[in-house]
């Protein structure tokens, strides 16, 4: 799939498989004929003309045991490609977010986390997507941002194998936040 789209402009690639995961985690379902609801055809770049791109995706996800074809040719996600589909999700997410310009509402949002090093894998991941979005790392993991943040970052600190060891925090007072205020220009 080409990464510029007809006007020129570049375009963050998403992978098909990636994108078909993220629909399937958020809707439960898909069928082939009528593969993306029109919501995520436009969030993700879906058109008809990678139709066929999809479809041997979706195709390739079922032969690996990630999705499953319903008698009525629906496609839902099986046990095993739900925790794949979580992360697909997020990246896919953290792809197609955009941080616009925000007024700040006066509250900072900190994520404190202390994974083990055996789940080092869960702990560069949380440093990835908390980069992407625009948070900005505090102390050693800890990171804090001066905004809202988006629904999948929750999901993602939320997440079974990782909520044990983060904590989010919104909070109205930092003492001495000049600091702060200068890291995101506010």
């Amino acid at each position: 799939m080409n990464n510029i789209n007809k006007q020129g402009a570049k375009k963050k690639f998403l992978s098909a498989t990636k994108i078909i995961l993220a629909v399937l985690r958020e809707t439960g379902k898909i069928t082939a004929q009528s593969f993306f609801p029109p919501q995520y055809a436009k969030k993700y770049g879906y058109t008809s003309l990678y139709r066929n791109y999809y479809r041997n995706s979706l195709y390739g996800l079922k032969r690996r045991g990630v999705v499953e074809k319903t008698s009525d040719g629906i496609y839902r996600l099986t046990k095993q490609g739900e925790k794949e589909a979580f992360f697909a999700y997020l990246n896919t997410e953290s792809r197609v977010y955009k941080s616009e310009k925000q007024k700040w509402d006066k509250k900072w949002r900190i994520v404190f986390f202390d994974v083990p090093e055996k789940k080092r894998a869960y702990r560069d991941y949380i440093r990835m997507i908390l980069k992407t979005v625009g948070f900005k790392e505090f102390q050693k993991s800890t990171w804090i941002f001066p905004y809202p943040v988006p629904k999948f970052i929750k999901d993602m600190l939320f997440e079974e194998n990782i909520k044990q060891y983060t904590r989010f925090i919104t909070t109205y007072d930092i003492e001495y936040d000049k600091d702060l205020k200068r890291m995101f220009d506010l």
